[in-house]
């Protein structure tokens, strides 16, 4: 018994002093807790402040990039508009010159057309005098071609007679409602086999057609209808068509 109650007062006397030393420690052990406490209030509000700072940060970069974009958009928007103005710029350009071209081609195409008719005009007086030069010094061969009613006069080489029977031709030939006279030289390479030794005026086909000599033919739609041979007979039938 003794024994259990020395133990037990020494296992109290050791509590006790525990007890003591852990009330000496607190208040060291408090002030430590409290300057921790602090250091990580101060790191927190270090920390708070950073992400304040770095969303201000942050927010400073945006309002900065706005205002670089906002240039640059500015920038797009007046190298669009100016892109836009070139392009009007250049339409109307190429209608002017376009419109330019079409009145210069249709100025050309109407003188070409003035040009084209004058030409036509003077080619047409030209058949029209070739015609008459050709109807005036007509082949043999080709005299029966012709409708209505003509004169073919044709000449022998050496007659002197012919130039009496020329001078009265161009007197009908003056008058406004002169008849048709054509003139065929036997001397011509295409006339000359109408000449032969015996005469053959009317016939069907003009390939049987000959002459003697100078002759007064008259022809009415193709058909020979009187072939005058002598002088007084060509003079006579030339003046009554005066």
């Amino acid at each position: 018994m003794s024994k259990n109650k020395k133990q037990t007062t020494k296992q109290k006397k050791k509590e006790i002093t525990k007890t003591k030393n852990n009330d000496s420690n607190s208040p060291k052990e408090n002030k430590v807790n409290k300057r921790g406490k602090k250091i990580e209030e101060k790191k927190m509000h270090e920390s708070v402040q950073s992400k304040k700072n770095t969303t201000a940060d942050t927010k400073t970069q945006i309002k900065e990039d706005k205002k670089v974009k906002e240039p640059h958009h500015e920038l797009l928007n007046s190298h669009s508009s100016g892109s836009s103005n070139e392009i009007s710029k250049l339409v109307k350009i190429v209608l002017i010159v376009t419109g330019i071209m079409i009145i210069f081609y249709g100025i050309t195409l109407i003188a070409t057309n003035q040009a084209d008719n004058v030409n036509d005009e003077n080619q047409s007086d030209e058949d029209n005098a070739a015609t008459e030069i050709q109807y005036e010094n007509i082949m043999i061969g080709t005299i029966l071609n012709h409708s209505g009613t003509y004169y073919v006069l044709i000449e022998q080489e050496g007659d002197n007679r012919v130039a009496e029977y020329e001078s009265i031709i161009t007197t009908i030939e003056s008058s406004e409602d002169a008849p048709a006279i054509y003139k065929a030289n036997l001397t011509d390479s295409f006339n000359k086999v109408y000449l032969g030794k015996e005469q053959n005026y009317y016939v069907d086909n003009i390939a049987d057609f000959r002459v003697t000599g100078t002759v007064l033919v008259t022809v009415v739609d193709g058909k020979i209808d009187s072939v005058k041979d002598s002088y007084d007979d060509i003079k006579n039938q030339l003046n009554d068509l005066v």
